[in-house]
């Protein structure tokens, strides 16, 4: 599953609470080997040479506008 994908997964949550905490599992599953690749002497894959990076910030703001998006639409169409 793409980041995308993920976003769009997680704005099926009934609320945008719900969402932000699916957002944040699926990182935190999706950077944990890595950063553990890393640590066991793997290549760094992250930003400036750095072990690993994530995206929480980025996963978020995405959650957080394309939530409320859906909800406005919502509201539009009387569902």
């Amino acid at each position: 599953m793409n980041a995308q994908q993920a976003v769009d997964r997680a704005c099926e949550e009934p609320t945008l609470l719900e969402a932000l905490s699916w957002i944040a599992v699926w990182e935190c599953e999706r950077v944990i080997p890595v950063a553990h690749s890393f640590l066991n002497g793997g290549k760094p894959r992250g930003y400036d040479g750095q072990g690993w990076d994530t995206c929480f910030k980025y996963l978020i703001k995405e959650v957080m506008e394309q939530y409320g998006q859906q909800k406005a639409l919502k509201k539009l169409k009387g569902i």
